[in-house]
């Protein structure tokens, strides 16, 4: 298989359980890539589908071996993508995945994520070109509310695997590893 982890506002390839479960599916025999999307100078959804597109497509011909994981904006900016694309990749894993702004966000995210969730896109297309999608959040994250996750998992028309106290899933949380989600992409992967 051949993974892309995309990190969310204002982060880094670096932050969080990306390295930890880049390096797990290394030890795999995986193939995963990390890159950095424009955060956030540049972030907008035309350039972070673009940055997606350009590194599903420097993977290959082949889009059924790839793997998209996905952490908080990076979640829309991948549906945003499979919305538009001609052929289907694998699987898809959402943390703390979300389509609506919340309203207790501070400065400087809604200026950031507000143009992504205000975009409409067709759904069953997101689904129709990525048939296995995975969400995860915690129960408690203070950017991500539980009713958000609910509503995102049942858009992507995929099961949502709720974390007691999980936070948004980041180191800030207790996330620096996260091997539930591991554990889950080898179980429904097969790798």
């Amino acid at each position: 298989m051949k993974f892309v982890i995309l990190h969310g506002t204002m982060g880094s390839p670096n932050g969080n359980w990306f390295p930890w479960l880049a390096k797990e599916l290394e030890k795999m025999g995986q193939i995963v890539v990390c890159p950095q999307l424009p955060t956030p100078e540049g972030q907008t959804p035309d350039n972070w589908v673009k940055a997606i597109k350009e590194t599903v497509n420097s993977l290959g011909e082949s889009k059924n071996e790839v793997v998209l994981v996905a952490h908080s904006m990076s979640c829309f900016a991948v549906c945003d993508y499979l919305s538009q694309i001609q052929q289907s990749i694998n699987s898809a894993f959402f943390v703390a995945g979300f389509a609506e702004t919340h309203p207790d966000w501070p400065e400087p995210y809604p200026a950031l994520n507000n143009p992504f969730v205000e975009k409409v896109l067709d759904w069953n297309k997101v689904k129709a070109n990525c048939s296995k999608i995975y969400c995860f959040d915690g129960n408690d994250d203070k950017y991500v509310s539980l009713e958000m996750a609910k509503r995102f998992a049942e858009l992507c028309k995929a099961p949502l695997k709720i974390i007691p106290n999980g936070g948004h899933l980041t180191e800030g949380s207790g996330y620096k590893t996260f091997p539930l989600l591991l554990e889950i992409i080898k179980k429904e992967l097969e790798i």
